[in-house]
């Protein structure tokens, strides 16, 4: 899981520099400055790169983390919270109905 944080946050520090970089050319192009067409095309490759590399490592930091939680697959049935929910259920239903107290 740390291999998995610290490439997260190097990806995180990639992308700070591609987005200091975009906001350099757009400086540019707002002073009428002549951009490179190649420059920044290789520019938004490299954006482009390093999201998709950041998608797929929080895609690997959410499977291990569900993996540590024991849920298999992508869902998992919160058994504490429907025990609450049929709880408060009842009580209304008990209420509702003048019903006296039911076994739990």
């Amino acid at each position: 899981m740390s291999r998995l944080e610290d490439e997260r946050n190097r990806i995180v520090g990639v992308l700070q520099e591609l987005g200091a970089e975009i906001r350099r050319l757009k400086a540019q192009i707002e002073d009428g400055e002549e951009v490179s067409k190649t420059e920044a095309g290789k520019l938004m490759s490299d954006v482009r790169y390093w999201m998709r590399a950041s998608h797929e490592t929080e895609a690997q930091i959410a499977n291990v983390r569900r993996k540590q939680k024991g849920i298999a697959g992508d869902w998992a049935l919160d058994l504490e919270r429907a025990r609450d929910e049929i709880g408060c259920r009842m009580a209304r239903l008990r209420r509702c109905c003048g019903a006296g107290r039911v076994s739990e």
